[in-house]
């Protein structure tokens, strides 16, 4: 078990979200949420502690050594962020009852909870995978399931903030993945640590600067970097406040992580 503690971290949430729809039940869905909120600390904790200990953790998926095949990396700084993004939401999810409770209509509650797990699961997939455009993958995850967290809140105005959201990250996602297109034209792959050493012998050529500022955009668009931050403020206001606890307190943990990658 202790060594597949890298995919149990993204694999928790992810099957918590389709598991809690299928429930259907808000007495379940907070308990489940909880639950796996407090597991994926706890996986975070681990994995720092071997990453201290043992150095960096490399998670091969589908039995394909990187770089061709997907990896999962943590070192000491996505361990670091890893326990972040997890501390977090084990401190929202106790306390998102009576919140959802009092801002979220009855039926639509559950839904709250498995946007909330699969929001969880994105951003901790950010953060540990080793692969450029499974970056995009878990920014996309987590992405969609904040515009249903933000479109859920009782304020009509909330649908067109999550509307507003929804385009300026569909234009921010566009970006970076030209930007990614980019770089794997030039080097050929998309293994974070892979890339980092080939970009060393073209770091200087046009389309190498090209794709880093589409990506800059990109990102910049999605974390709502001044001046791109327009979308933002409607954002937090019309929001439940459980998707906004849980947006504020990953966002900065999301910039460390992918400015420094």
């Amino acid at each position: 078990m202790g060594d597949h503690l890298a995919v149990l971290q993204v694999v928790l949430p992810l099957a918590a979200a389709p598991l809690i729809v299928l429930v259907r039940d808000r007495g379940f869905a907070w308990i489940a949420t909880t639950v796996v909120s407090y597991a994926c600390l706890a996986i975070a904790i681990g994995l720092a502690v071997r990453v201290a200990t043992a150095g960096p953790i490399s998670y091969e998926i589908g039995s394909w050594p990187p770089p061709w095949g997907i990896e999962y990396r943590v070192d000491a700084l996505s361990a670091f962020v890893l326990v972040l993004v997890a501390l977090t939401a084990s401190l929202v999810a106790p306390y998102a009852r009576r919140s959802i409770a009092a801002e979220v209509a009855h039926d639509r509650a559950y839904l709250m909870y498995a946007m909330y797990c699969l929001c969880l699961a994105g951003l901790l997939g950010i953060t540990i995978t080793g692969d450029a455009f499974n970056i995009f993958v878990f920014l996309e995850i987590s992405s969609l399931a904040m515009y249903v967290l933000i479109a859920l809140g009782r304020n009509r105005k909330a649908l067109v903030a999550a509307y507003q959201y929804m385009l300026m990250g569909t234009v921010g996602a566009t970006f970076y993945v030209i930007g990614v297109g980019l770089l794997y034209l030039m080097t050929g792959t998309l293994n974070l640590v892979d890339l980092a050493a080939r970009l060393r012998e073209v770091e200087d050529l046009r389309p190498v600067l090209a794709a880093l500022a589409f990506i800059t955009v990109g990102i910049g668009l999605k974390l709502a970097l001044f001046p791109l931050h327009q979308w933002l403020p409607n954002a937090y206001a019309y929001a439940p406040s459980m998707a906004t606890a849980i947006r504020r307190g990953t966002a900065r943990a999301k910039t460390a992580t992918i400015k420094i990658r």
